[in-house]
């Protein structure tokens, strides 16, 4: 098996490039041949995933979290070149999702923590038994060799790909409100801690929606677009959705504030938000979304554009690398 391996250093809390040596080290064992590539530069993971597709690899491997796993998956679509992930980001929903192995995006361990474990092992030039961050990516290695290819959609905003979701409005300002370095510190507490600060303030826009040709004209805080049912890492948003039917699952959410926000919430967790009369839900081909003012757009937690905006679902465009366990509610078999 010939596999490219793309590391995002900035992904994550921590640096794990010891532990993907020893991940490159058991795919090696188990007869993969495996190059190595760290990306410096914004979307640079797309070009080197574009290239080892033409070259003539079977896998590509996002070592990152979600926005890795998003340029890799835009170099990958529309080829036979499997994507494989190993999550070392904030959330890894893909992950998640899919039951990869991965961190815990809520406790997962702190930098300071992890970083005096590496400079432990250093000193006594010695591999300790326990290490939380390598257990995980050696257990994520382990679906790649023995996991399943399955086919799987994509969606595309404009010219953009995505995995999992886009998002408009209220989450993409989220996006691109949060600080690197509080994310990179804090984890998904600094996402929650923006979230918080974003919502209280954020106000509806109307909007005129149209979904495969039929048109809505509504006043919305958000709307998302999904391929997968988990939303953000914990909350089953599109519960309806799955990753080969053909299609993308439309949440729109009304009202504002930060009370109707925990509302919608509790109603997400308990999975009673699609007997809300306040929440729409649709299935649909494609999605022209047009404002009354700017909105702000983001593709799988990465700040993208702003609307009007054409999101459609590309079929089949996909080869993926998933545990055999992999939720079968998320296929049409």
């Amino acid at each position: 098996m010939q596999a490219e391996l793309i590391y995002n250093p900035n992904a994550g809390r921590i640096d794990v490039r010891r532990e993907l040596g020893l991940v490159i080290k058991y795919l090696e064992r188990n007869g993969w041949t495996v190059v190595f590539h760290e990306t410096r530069t914004p979307l640079e993971a797309t070009a080197l995933a574009r290239r080892a597709a033409l070259e003539g690899a079977d896998v590509v491997i996002a070592a990152g979290g979600d926005g890795t796993v998003n340029e890799v998956v835009s170099g990958l679509v529309n080829t036979h070149v499997a994507l494989g992930v190993l999550p070392i980001g904030t959330t890894n929903v893909w992950a998640l999702q899919m039951r990869i192995p991965t961190v815990n995006p809520i406790f997962m361990p702190s930098p300071r923590l992890a970083k005096f474990m590496f400079d432990l092992e250093e000193r006594i030039e010695h591999v300790l038994p326990l290490s939380y961050y390598r257990s995980v990516l050696l257990d994520a290695a382990r679906v790649l060799v023995e996991g399943e290819t399955c086919t799987v959609d994509v969606g595309q905003v404009n010219d953009r790909y995505f995995l999992m979701w886009a998002g408009i409005g209220l989450d993409a300002a989220v996006t691109e409100n949060v600080a690197a370095e509080d994310k990179k510190n804090h984890g998904m507490w600094a996402v929650l801690g923006t979230a918080l600060d974003t919502v209280r303030e954020y106000e509806s826009t109307e909007v005129k929606l149209t979904l495969d040709g039929q048109v809505r004209e509504i006043n919305t805080p958000l709307i998302v677009a999904s391929n997968i049912q988990l939303y953000g890492g914990l909350f089953p948003l599109s519960v309806r959705a799955c990753v080969n039917d053909g299609k993308l699952d439309v949440c729109i959410f009304k009202g504002e504030g930060l009370f109707t926000a925990m509302q919608y919430v509790f109603r997400i967790v308990s999975r009673q938000h699609l007997r809300d009369p306040e929440m729409e839900y649709y299935q649909s081909e494609e999605i022209v979304v047009e404002s009354a003012q700017p909105l702000p757009v983001h593709v799988d937690d990465e700040p993208f554009t702003n609307t009007p905006v054409t999101i459609r679902v590309v079929p089949g465009a996909l080869e993926a690398i998933l545990p055999k366990n992999a939720p079968s509610d998320l296929f049409v078999r």
